[in-house]
């Protein structure tokens, strides 16, 4: 058994005792026929120094550098696995997000490989993701509607009337990320809404059926504008949006585009990442680890609680992501939205979050118009929307400052308290300001 170098030791140590390991080992002929290999993601249990990591990114701005600081770290633990594996392996994509490697390996290639570095932690990732449903299911996008008066009562309740009418909040230059299906998105009212854009995977592969509600409908709720006919709740935030294969969706191309969102150029990262994707069942580690980089890197992962009543389970059960529920007009949870708890690994995560409205929402449709449309994901946008608006008043702010502030000021609904139908209730965006523009006095100092 070849022995990796203990915890602690520099990176740059580790990656040239792994590429002299490699050398040794050689890259075995393959005894497997390549179809008989099944997706995997290999990560590293050995410790970065972290000093030498910190030393490296002291002169990137503050907003930017625990990103640099992820990316930096990611990169060199991905390529210390490339040099382990050294050719062997179909597929190979490095994930830096998620401190990682993906990769294509047979059961007796994976075996050899973990036998030789003990250290390497492997996880099979053949677990597939999916669009998140419409509620109803998929269908005729019904009749061409006339708009409604602005500032809807979707826009009133969810507080975004509020933060634009007392503060002028439009959320005005916010970048949002979207990772969501292969679908049309363009339409007149998300005209230059789109700043950057890539597709993941291979268009061939799209199935099922072609429905605005999956993508361009939320995508209006969020930040779509034209005026004197519709508007959003952020119209004046942009999105770079990742699209994916519209179907069954493979972990590893999820990963890159969940890694693309995180910072598709060189400008600062997005405020949050809208997940319009989810699997049916318990999420990968994998994704996991790269949901929880998005965080400490002051990204917020919002999804959709789902609109299978009973349950709450995929990317929606992990702590790392904010999981919307569904309101209708009377603040009632919809009947269609996801009720929790979550479980991950066993363990009960009391969700959804919060809850949004999400019942007979109106947005754009494929045939150039509006519509109305219901789901948890319409209840996402929202969200998303209300969360450009903050983050255009207080930019510099912790994502978890944030986020307290809108637990302390919260709407309750339901049970009182934390329920596992609306979460924390109905955010108040506007109350959230004003608690943070205006914290409570210290305690006064007592006297003996």
């Amino acid at each position: 058994m070849r022995k990796i170098p203990p915890r602690g030791l520099p990176l740059g140590f580790l990656l040239t005792v792994m590429t002299v390991m490699a050398g040794a080992l050689g890259a075995p002929a393959p005894t497997a026929a390549d179809d008989a290999a099944r997706p995997r993601f290999l990560t590293l249990a050995e410790a970065v120094d972290h000093h030498v990591v910190a030393e490296r990114v002291a002169g990137v701005p503050a907003a930017e550098r625990a990103l640099a600081a992820l990316r930096l770290e990611g990169s060199e633990v991905a390529q210390a696995i490339l040099r382990v594996l050294d050719g062997r392996g179909r597929h190979v994509r490095p994930v830096w997000a998620a401190r990682g490697v993906c990769v294509d390996l047979t059961d007796e290639e994976l075996t050899r490989l973990l036998a030789e570095y003990p250290t390497l932690q492997a996880e099979t990732i053949d677990q597939l993701a999916e669009p998140i449903m419409p509620w109803p299911r998929p269908g005729p996008s019904g009749p061409t509607m006339a708009p409604p008066a602005p500032n809807a009562w979707n826009l009133a309740m969810s507080g975004a009337t509020a933060l634009l009418q007392e503060r002028g909040l439009t959320g005005q230059g916010v970048l949002i990320g979207v990772v969501g299906p292969d679908l049309p998105y363009l339409h007149p009212c998300l005209s230059g809404k789109i700043k950057h854009s890539k597709h993941f995977g291979d268009p061939k592969a799209n199935t099922g059926t072609v429905e605005d509600l999956m993508l361009m409908h939320p995508l209006g709720v969020l930040a779509g504008f034209v005026k004197g006919r519709f508007q959003g709740v952020a119209t004046g935030a942009v999105l770079s949006l990742a699209t994916v294969t519209r179907g069954k969706l493979p972990t590893a191309e999820l990963l890159a585009a969940i890694e693309w969102v995180l910072q598709p150029t060189d400008d600062p990262p997005p405020a949050a990442i809208l997940l319009c994707v989810d699997f049916g069942g318990p999420a990968p580690k994998a994704v996991r680890q790269i949901l929880a980089a998005c965080r400490t890197a002051g990204v917020l992962p919002i999804i959709p609680a789902g609109n299978i009543p009973s349950r709450i389970t995929g990317m929606a059960a992990l702590p790392e992501c904010l999981t919307i529920g569904a309101l209708d007009q009377w603040k009632a949870k919809a009947g269609f939205s996801g009720t929790g708890p979550g479980v991950v690994e066993a363990v009960p995560i009391p969700k959804p979050d919060w809850a949004e409205p999400g019942v007979a929402i109106y947005g754009p449709n494929l045939e150039g118009s509006y519509r109305f449309g219901s789901g948890t994901l319409q209840a996402a946008a929202h969200f998303a929307g209300i969360w450009a608006q903050m983050r255009e008043a207080r930019p510099a702010d912790d994502l978890e400052t944030l986020l307290e502030a809108l637990a302390t000021s919260a709407i309750d609904l339901g049970a009182p308290g934390f329920d596992m139908e609306t979460g924390r209730g109905l955010p108040n965006p506007s109350a959230a300001l004003w608690h943070l523009e205006n914290p409570p006095p210290p305690p006064a100092e007592s006297w003996p």
